[in-house]
């Protein structure tokens, strides 16, 4: 029997693949496990119709932490992002448009020809989110803290977030505090009149997610996504080629590093004796041994069905079994002959045709060509 894999990681999506990426820069010689013939996940390319390529699942990539981009070399040396300006594109049913870009000032613009007022609130309030990003920002960077036996590690980070807290001086605490519960249609209820700006706004404290806009703790999300785009709509980032040219280049990152990544290999069963895991099982009967095994799959999907509940203790079976994870997205990819019209654009600011359409579906016929 060949020797223990010092970690073997089920699934070969984004996250398997920056995990196998650290774990190999470490010393460690990881192996991927990852069930279809391709890896990505929920981030890939394929065809969905003859002779059109696309995102089938994930369509964008959000802002990536800085520090991955340049340990795996995503930054334009081994994939090319592109960023479109404008940004978010939302039609009103009495057929006006409202256009927001990147840059603050130039979205307040756009938001002056709806309400005054909530363009210099829009202007206000990513300022707001900005100061609040470093904190959150930290609180997501570190390892989440043991409630029952916190480490001395766990009560250092604690303390170095409550230094970031508290230098946000008392107003922005007292924001923090107070929005976190709320539901996103609250907040941005305080900060804008008009609907529309609203709606786009609010929108990403729900997208992804199985709440509501007048879900309480939904400008939580909103938060915490702004924790790394402090943008109050957000920003849209996609690579050349679609996300599966991103987890490509993620994957080849992790190989150069030192991990192996096998595809066509399903885990069917993580092995365990004595109360410790010995690696894996997959779908065809081969067993691979292992020191360790790090997840990628669900919680429900690991503790309930990968591993035989027998071996956890019978209150976290019970936690997991009432662990709800439904999904929240479905999305339907359509081949179209030729560019939509957008009545609504008509309305927009002179060139903003131009730019929307070269930004959104020039990069459509990229990907369709390669």
């Amino acid at each position: 029997m060949p020797a223990a894999r010092d970690i073997v990681v089920i699934g070969g999506g984004h996250n398997g693949l920056v995990t196998a990426f650290y774990l190999a820069r470490a010393g460690l010689t990881p192996l991927v496990l990852e069930r279809r013939d391709l890896v990505g996940g929920a981030a890939v390319t394929e065809e969905f119709y003859p002779g059109f390529k696309c995102p089938v699942l994930a369509h964008w990539s959000g802002p990536l932490r800085p520090e991955i981009v340049h340990d795996m070399r995503l930054d334009g040396r081994e994939i090319q992002m592109l960023y479109p300006d404008p940004v978010v594109f939302a039609p009103a049913p009495d057929g006006r448009g409202l256009l927001l870009y990147s840059d603050a000032a130039k979205s307040a613009q756009e938001i002056a020809r709806f309400c005054q007022k909530d363009a210099r609130n829009y202007v206000e309030f990513e300022r707001a989110l900005a100061q609040m990003a470093g904190v959150l920002s930290h609180v997501l960077s570190i390892t989440p803290p043991s409630i029952d036996h916190p480490s001395a590690n766990d009560l250092w980070n604690l303390l170095k977030a409550g230094r970031g807290f508290r230098s946000l001086g008392k107003k922005e605490m007292f924001r923090l505090l107070r929005w976190g519960p709320m539901a996103v249609a609250d907040l941005v209820a305080e900060w804008f009149d008009t609907e529309l700006v609203r709606a786009v706004v609010a929108a990403r404290g729900v997208f992804g997610t199985a709440l509501g806009p007048w879900s309480a703790g939904s400008a939580a999300v909103l938060l915490l996504r702004a924790a790394t785009d402090a943008h109050p709509a957000g920003t849209a980032s996609f690579p050349r080629g679609g996300m599966g040219a991103l987890t490509q280049a993620m994957a080849d990152a992790a190989r150069r590093a030192g991990a192996e990544v096998r595809t066509g290999a399903e885990v069917a069963q993580i092995a365990v004796k004595d109360g410790a895991v010995t690696g894996v099982v997959l779908a065809d009967g081969e067993e691979i041994a292992a020191k360790a095994v790090v997840s990628g799959a669900d919680p429900r999907r690991t503790f309930l069905r990968l591993l035989d509940p027998v071996h956890l203790e019978p209150d976290f079976v019970v936690k997991m079994q009432h662990y709800r994870c439904p999904g929240t997205t479905a999305k339907v990819n359509l081949a179209l002959a030729s560019l939509p019209a957008f009545k609504a654009l008509s309305d927009a600011s002179p060139g903003a045709l131009a730019r929307f359409g070269r930004a959104r579906f020039g990069r459509a016929r990229q990907v369709k060509r390669r």
